[in-house]
C-alpha cells in the first residue's frame, strides 16, 4: 500500500513510501484517486521496486471488483491503469541514491474502464464479449 510519495516526484528513488498494506490481497499495489492526481510515476516506482508485483490505479467513479479466482472487473465510469512489472528487464533503482531518477524496461500499462477484466494470474487483460 501506498501511503506517501508526490506525483510529481514519481520516478525518483525513495520518493514514494509503501508498506504491507492490510493483507487482503497478495502481490497488488493500490493507488486512488490516481488519474485526477497524475499518480503513474509512483506505481511505477513501486513496481519497479517489486517486480513480482502488479499494481492498480484507482481513478475517480471507478472500482475494481476482485473475485477469488483472480480476475478483476472494471465497473463505474472512470478508469483503471494496470502496471505489470513482470517483463522488467532492466532498472538501475537498486544501484542509485535516493533521489536519483529511476530507468527502467519492459513496463507493461493497461487502461481499463467499465466491463474490462484484468486476470492477475495470467497477467493479462480480458475484454468485454462483443
Amino acid at each position: 500500500m501506498i501511503y506517501e510519495g508526490k506525483s510529481e516526484e514519481g520516478l525518483f528513488k525513495g520518493s514514494v513510501l509503501s508498506t504491507p498494506g492490510f493483507g487482503f490481497v497478495g502481490n497488488i499495489i493500490f493507488d486512488t484517486h490516481f488519474m485526477a492526481r497524475g499518480r503513474i510515476g509512483r506505481l511505477i516506482q513501486v513496481v519497479t521496486s517489486n517486480p513480482t508485483c502488479i499494481g492498480v490505479g484507482i481513478g475517480e467513479d471507478c472500482g475494481v471488483v476482485l473475485k477469488g479466482d483472480g480476475v478483476a472487473e472494471i465497473v463505474g465510469t472512470g478508469q483503471v491503469i494496470i502496471v505489470d512489472g513482470g517483463s522488467i528487464g532492466h532498472s538501475n533503482i537498486m544501484n542509485i541514491k535516493p533521489g536519483e531518477p529511476i530507468a527502467v524496461e519492459n513496463v507493461r500499462i493497461h487502461s481499463l474502464v467499465d466491463g474490462y477484466r484484468y486476470d492477475f494470474k495470467k497477467r493479462g487483460v480480458l475484454t468485454p464479449p462483443s
